[in-house]
């Protein structure tokens, strides 16, 4: 088994999962981020191993890009038609 992030061969006792995307990762590559989770009458925290794909920078700049992208294309879509209809 490899490790996603970095290519890494992993022996049984040295990989773990991202819990976000279950993908194998490296004692070296993993990360750690912190969710809220609720319970019953109370809130708590719980620290998590994740993947550098999965951290919450790298997922709100993927989603960033995505947005832009689906914007620039209808407005080039826009311009186009606009530019087939002028005579």
């Amino acid at each position: 088994m490899k490790c996603s992030t970095c290519g890494k061969e992993l022996s049984e006792n040295e990989v773990r999962f991202c819990s976000m995307c279950k993908s194998p990762i490296c004692l070296d590559c993993m990360r750690y981020t912190v969710v809220r989770k609720k319970i019953l009458h109370k809130e708590c925290f719980e620290s998590i191993p994740v993947c550098k794909n999965c951290l919450p920078e790298e997922r709100v700049k993927k989603k960033l890009a995505k947005m832009v992208d689906e914007v620039f294309s209808s407005v080039c879509d826009i311009l186009s038609q606009n530019a087939l209809r002028k005579p």
